[in-house]
């Protein structure tokens, strides 16, 4: 048999067994008791069993047993690296399942007895330095005392990441799942076979088990699969590849990238907290996940886009593993761009109630979202990706293989320039005065022109400075795909504010009587508020001279009439006043029945939300 089939009749056995182990678990954790309360700060509604890493490890460890047992070479193969970083020389194989093993039993403990925080440290330091003693870490200095502290950091880190995904049903399971398949598919590519049936095992018992995760789940994976998960992806990610070590590029990109969902994740949890003034181990719900929901996105089609971003990231790291170092370190690196940048915009999205939870202790955070939302930060930072991408599909596009490498150097030597001079000339064009709420045709013609005039400035530019190597090939094709991607991107934003206005539509319509500012900032919390359960139909900014525009998706009416305009138009009788908006019109507030409004609720930081009643007009 071939190890890639053998493998795969090993995954197949661990996603069967997953399968039936994990309503076994969960009737016996119902049976003795073993479930998780309801708590203000998690996502679950109700008591749901814990313990689902029982059924994970359980299934997993069967099925490596088997596949052992079937075929003992196959782990033989693998041999023993005994790198010189090495304090005892373990075959890599038997340290990954090990410190494996430590993790998961861990986290049992943890499920049951809660351990401290002190204490969970200290033996997931245990297990990192399982995996060190094998081989596996990050050898890039040829110091080891500063590779062992890069390689544990990068251990401890991935496994507490996928820890803090597990914080929605379906969500930690399935990016896990698609994590280790990419790595199985990473290792059966360099013929590590070995180490595929391992990812491979494991991603097939993660999908055995989310067979039961999925939302509305009916099991949870616990401390014990989330600890276990972890540091198996975190050891796969850095075991040794054939042929000796690689430059930090080829060894990083791929792992950052398949895991980036995690690491996007905690990234976003820890510097939201921190800026919040909370203390980082908390619970809560301020997860890429719960921001997702937050936009207006239903808990299912959050797992499926976080899957999709998982499977994404999946792809193009395979591809950054093959690529040569120079292609791989760019384009790395504007995609790792592109993940920081999608985490500051999720970090735009408020995360409060309408029972105004986030009322004290946020100033750094609200002077951050605030300055992000005054100024063209993110449209900037984001262009710049663009233009960096285009820049260098330009150079792909435009030279065959063969002619590419010679070409590169002229590439690396002006990006930085290109980039930067571009950048200048969209500022100089203006279209960062737009609001791209909308997009017409003359927003459309507004930003050619700006690209049009910002490629010819740099192209100028890069003529007088470095005329040699310039192609008008590479010029021409860079500007027709970076106002794909410019545009594009602007279009992708706008259509997510709108899908997520309109995801939504159950629930009681409203009018919110605000200023555009506030009333966006409650717009996307709404999917959020359970009771009473609200959907934003329009906005009403008295303080507008427009009669009529748009916000996002929403209508948005202006002047004095902006009130009877939005609630005569929508059909909707029923107003949510935000912020202070009603001291400001005491003469809109005093005849909202007037206007035709039957029941007002209204939002002030720190206050609950107050119901008046109003008589039916």
């Amino acid at each position: 048999m071939s190890p890639i089939l053998f493998a795969g009749v090993v995954g197949g056995l661990a996603l069967v067994l997953t399968a039936v182990f994990t309503p076994a678990v969960r009737a016996a954790a119902i049976n003795n008791g073993l479930v998780r309360k309801v708590q203000a700060d998690r996502w679950h509604k109700r008591p749901t069993p814990a313990i689902g890493g029982i059924a994970i490890f359980a299934g997993f460890g069967v099925a490596i047993s088997v596949g052992y047992w079937l075929d003992p070479n196959t782990t033989r193969q693998f041999g023993i690296h005994a790198l010189p970083t090495a304090v005892v020389p373990v075959a890599p194989w038997i340290g990954l399942l090990v410190a494996a093993t430590v993790a998961f039993i861990l986290g049992l403990v943890d499920d049951f007895l809660a351990v401290p925080p002190g204490t969970k440290l200290v033996w997931q330091l245990v297990a990192a330095s399982i995996l060190l003693m094998s081989g596996i870490g990050l050898w890039i200095t040829g110091i080891y005392a500063v590779d062992a502290v890069i390689s544990m950091f990068w251990f401890i880190g991935i496994t507490n990441a996928v820890n803090l995904l597990d914080n929605m049903d379906g969500v930690a399971s399935g990016v896990a799942g698609i994590a280790a398949g990419y790595l199985a598919i990473i290792f059966a590519l360099e013929g590590q076979f070995p180490l595929a049936m391992f990812a491979f095992a494991l991603a097939m018992s993660l999908a055995g088990f989310l067979a039961h995760n999925y939302p509305p789940a009916r099991i949870f994976m616990g401390d014990s699969g989330s600890l276990f998960v972890g540091l198996s992806l975190a050891g796969l990610a850095l075991a040794p590849a054939p042929g000796g070590t690689r430059s930090l590029a080829a060894v990083m990109a791929a792992p950052v990238l398949i895991l980036g969902v995690p690491i996007l994740d905690t990234t976003l949890v820890t510097i939201g907290r921190l800026l919040e003034g909370r203390p980082v181990s908390l619970g809560g719900k301020d997860h890429t996940s719960h921001r997702f929901v937050a936009m207006g996105l239903p808990e299912k089609q959050t797992a499926w886009l976080l899957w999709a971003l998982a499977a994404l990231g999946g792809s193009v790291g395979i591809l950054l593993r093959q690529a040569e170092r120079g292609t791989a370190l760019v384009l790395g690196g504007i995609l790792i761009m592109m993940l920081a940048l999608t985490g500051a915009y999720l970090m735009a999205i408020r995360l409060q109630s309408l029972e105004g939870e986030d009322a004290e202790g946020q100033s750094a955070y609200r002077w951050l979202i605030d300055r992000q939302t005054r100024y063209p930060v993110l449209a900037l930072a984001l262009d710049g990706v663009w233009i960096s991408l285009a820049y260098y599909s330009a150079y792909l596009l435009r030279w065959a293989p063969a002619e590419l490498g010679a070409e590169m150097p002229y590439f690396q030597r002006t990006i930085l320039i290109f980039v930067g001079i571009k950048l200048v000339g969209m500022v100089l064009a203006g279209i960062y005065d737009m609001r791209w709420t909308s997009m017409g045709l003359y927003d459309g013609l507004r930003m050619v022109r700006a690209n049009v005039f910002a490629t010819l400035l740099a192209a100028g530019f890069l003529f007088l400075l470095d005329r040699e190597g310039l192609s008008r090939g590479v010029i021409a094709i860079d500007l027709l795909v970076c106002m794909l991607l410019t545009a594009g991107g602007r279009l992708t934003f706008r259509m997510i504010q709108g899908t997520a206005t309109h995801l939504s539509e159950d629930g009681l319509p409203v009018v919110i009587l605000s200023d555009e500012k506030h009333a966006k900032s409650v717009v996307s919390q709404l999917a959020l508020i359970k009771e009473p359960k609200l959907r934003a139909v329009a906005i009403a900014d008295p303080s507008l001279g427009t009669a009529r525009t748009r916000s996002g998706a929403l209508p948005m009416f202006g002047g004095s009439a902006a009130l009877r305009h939005a609630l005569s138009e929508t059909g909707s009788a029923t107003v949510l006043l935000v912020g202070r908006s009603g001291e400001g019109h005491p003469h809109l507030t005093s005849h909202l029945e007037d206007y035709g409004a039957v029941d007002v609720y209204s939002y002030q930081v720190s206050v609950a939300p107050m119901r008046h009643g109003g008589s039916e007009s």
